[in-house]
């Protein structure tokens, strides 16, 4: 039992607290809020607010009692929030937990891609990992989920379903699902790590649509280039369409491995002042490929993924193709907290290989071949057959000509 303590006593020790520390809450950075609220007559009159909320909610909120760690967590997720940057959150501690997980070792689960048909109102299986607990199940591509953990899918729970799916616990998970009229039920293992990229020859033009940049992308990336190129691929289409997971370090590591060694950077990472954030100065150096390609994106393609689209462009005369990026161009650094939790903050500015001219945070990149896809759901593009992908059937008739 959740040991519970008055809401009146748990505020006033908060901004007791915040008095003696000058920080937002019992737990967050001292040097963090300093150094965003550097004014101290602006932190006072912000102590004030709190206690005179702390006054009224005393008298006159109907109810005496609050888990602390809950008000903890809404007053830190409260200040982050409004600072107003998308790309800056706060984490509980098993938010931060998943986080550093999936960054440091990408994404687990039971070995599935899904993705929901709204147009047959069906959960759909989209891609199965070759000797994942999903594939010895027996599951394949095309199945409908129709329930998870004996709660059926519907168009409105699926995606706080599908969270079933992924996970490093090595626990079971049960899956209904229907193929040619038939219903099974199964309960394939979580754990299984899923490639952060997924690749196949189009003829002689490689494609790889890349998940995510994650400690192992850029490892997993090269033996996915050198398989295809082996294969017979000739040039590549790679897509970072509703690509936004990762970090900026990890994507100049897959950077790295297409573009040539080049004498100036491919990033340089400013924080406010303009100087030079903490060394993050990126280069490549290491390998390359040359061969045609070209580069898939749309409008939720941001953060590490605008920044491979852009250097590949201007590094090696990459193609774009598809729609206008997001235009989150920042670097988001993890502060953690006393609590268990942390603070994922905005803290500086990515300048890609040309500098400031080429900055594409507030603006987007714009794709050098527009195309919007037939079907005008971005979301459900794993849905679509090679055929039906009007922007990826572009990129390989502009490489193949």
């Amino acid at each position: 039992m959740n040991k519970k303590v008055s809401l009146g006593i748990c505020i006033s020790l908060i901004v007791i607290s915040i008095a003696a520390t000058f920080s937002v809450t019992m737990v967050a950075s001292k040097k963090i809020y300093n150094g965003i609220i550097s004014n101290i007559s602006q932190r006072s009159r912000m102590y004030s607010s709190i206690d005179e909320i702390n006054q009224i909610v005393s008298n006159y909120f109907y109810g005496s009692t609050q888990d602390s760690s809950l008000l903890n967590a809404s007053l830190s997720d409260g200040y982050i929030n409004g600072l107003g940057d998308a790309a800056s959150r706060y984490m509980t501690s098993e938010e931060y937990s998943e986080y550093t997980a999936r960054l440091e070792g990408g994404i687990t689960g039971v070995g599935i891609e899904t993705a929901f048909d709204y147009q047959n109102d069906a959960f759909v299986v989209t891609h199965v990992y070759a000797e994942s607990p999903a594939e010895t199940a027996g599951l394949r591509k095309g199945d409908i989920i129709t329930a998870i953990g004996n709660v059926t899918v519907t168009r409105k729970n699926y995606a706080s379903l599908s969270e079933e799916l992924y996970g490093n616990i090595l626990s079971s998970v049960e899956i209904e699902y229907e193929r040619d009229g038939e219903t099974k039920t199964v309960e394939p293992l979580l754990g299984f790590s899923l490639p952060s990229v997924i690749g196949r020859n189009e003829g002689n033009v490689g494609y790889i649509k890349i998940n995510g940049f994650y400690k192992n992308t850029a490892e997993e990336f090269r033996a996915e280039i050198d398989r295809l190129t082996l294969e017979g691929a000739e040039s590549f289409v790679f897509d970072v369409r509703n690509t936004s997971d990762g970090s900026i370090d990890y994507a100049a590591q897959v950077i790295d491995v297409i573009v040539p060694a080049i004498s100036g950077n491919i990033a340089v990472a400013r924080d406010k002042n303009g100087e030079i954030y903490k060394e993050k100065i990126y280069t490549a150096e290491n390998s390359s490929v040359n061969k045609p390609m070209a580069v898939l994106v749309n409008g939720s393609t941001l953060g590490p993924a605008e920044l491979f689209a852009c250097d590949l462009r201007d590094i090696s005369q990459a193609i774009l193709v598809g729609t206008k990026t997001a235009g989150i161009g920042t670097m988001q650094e993890l502060f953690t907290l006393e609590s268990g939790g942390a603070i994922l903050l905005t803290v500086a500015i990515v300048e890609p290989k040309n500098g400031a001219d080429a900055v594409y945070d507030g603006k987007g990149i714009e794709p050098a071949v527009n195309v919007t896809l037939i079907s005008g759901d971005d979301a459900n593009i794993s849905l679509l057959t090679p055929e039906q992908d009007n922007q990826l059937t572009t990129a390989i008739n502009l490489l193949s000509a």
